[in-house]
């Protein structure tokens, strides 16, 4: 009877841990639940017609050069994606309205936008992510960098 009474305290334990850590990971996939959405290439969006209805979508790819557009005295921008490290592809027009993140026009920089196709062709980002470009930070260190220039 001793040997029952001595190990009900650590199985009190190890069940209070393994109870506390269940509570903590389902409050983190709570806490977080867009962080682990997938996201597309913009070839890869081109091909799946059916996400072309309307739904929330994360597309990544690279600013196509000279693309940019800002409309006059607003934060609306219209601008195209392509494949990061293509040349030739399919390009995805999309437009913005909200003040863009500092390496958006970064050539080394993958943009990820969330939002949804619309029937006009044109996909509505309602948010836009970028990636640091370490590539750009690694020649930055060595001094092979060219100075970083805004477009605007």
């Amino acid at each position: 009877m001793s040997e029952n009474a001595n190990k009900k305290p650590y199985l009190r334990w190890i069940l209070l841990i393994f109870v506390t850590g269940l509570v903590i990971s389902y409050m983190a996939v709570q806490a977080f639940p867009g962080s682990a959405r997938y996201f597309l290439t913009v070839g890869e969006f081109a091909n799946r017609a059916e996400l072309h209805q309307g739904q929330i979508v994360r597309v990544s790819g690279a600013l196509v050069a000279d693309s940019f557009i800002r409309t006059s005295g607003s934060t609306t921008s219209s601008f195209q994606l392509i494949d990061k490290d293509v040349s030739n592809g399919p390009y995805l027009d999309a437009s913005y309205v909200g003040v863009l993140p500092d390496l958006f026009f970064n050539p080394h920089s993958e943009i990820i936008l969330e939002g949804s196709y619309q029937d006009t062709g044109m996909f509505v980002a309602d948010s836009i992510l970028v990636k640091c470009p370490s590539k750009y930070q690694e020649l930055e260190e060595q001094g092979d960098a060219e100075p970083y220039k805004d477009p605007i």
